[in-house]
């Protein structure tokens, strides 16, 4: 039984989760950036997991698209799905159907890991606008590890 983390990420945050994903993993675990590789084969591995940041309420368009594409394969597989967003709350959780209606109601785990705010790797408009929702100009992390773990648990990767 083998494993993948499939994710996308615009500043390196979902990134950073398949990494603490596959270091807690004890299953032979694979991750792929889906913006580097948009047509990984699924077919090999009996679990996926899907990871993705949320900007303005929409994740990468390379992960939508590769949900999209993979579908039929992807509802063959035990799924768990990720998000990192700093919009918490049962909010935060809706995005978890972006990933599309049937991949999120056939995934086992669902978990909204928080975010991370690196301002040096932000363009002058993100800047802006987290100065007005976070109403802060300092790098901050919060990650949410007991989401992670209970991911893990409810996965069945360890």
């Amino acid at each position: 039984m083998s494993a993948v983390i499939l994710y996308t990420t615009k500043h390196g945050t979902a990134e950073k989760c398949a990494g603490i994903l596959k270091e807690k993993a004890s299953l032979e675990t694979e991750f792929v950036n889906l913006k580097e590789s948009p047509d990984f084969d699924i077919k090999p591995f009996s679990t996926v997991v899907l990871g993705a940041s949320v900007y303005v309420e929409k994740i990468q368009r390379e992960m939508s698209a590769f949900c999209e594409k993979n579908r039929e394969e992807l509802l063959k597989k035990k799924i768990g799905l990720y998000i990192c967003s700093g919009d918490t709350g049962k909010a935060g959780r809706g995005y978890l159907k972006l990933f599309g209606n049937d991949v999120h109601n056939h995934a086992i785990s669902k978990k909204l890991f928080g975010s991370e705010i690196y301002w040096e790797k932000m363009n002058p408009i993100e800047k802006l606008a987290m100065r007005i929702i976070k109403k802060s100009k300092g790098n901050s992390s919060d990650l949410e590890m007991t989401a992670i773990d209970d991911f893990v648990a409810e996965m069945k990767l360890k």
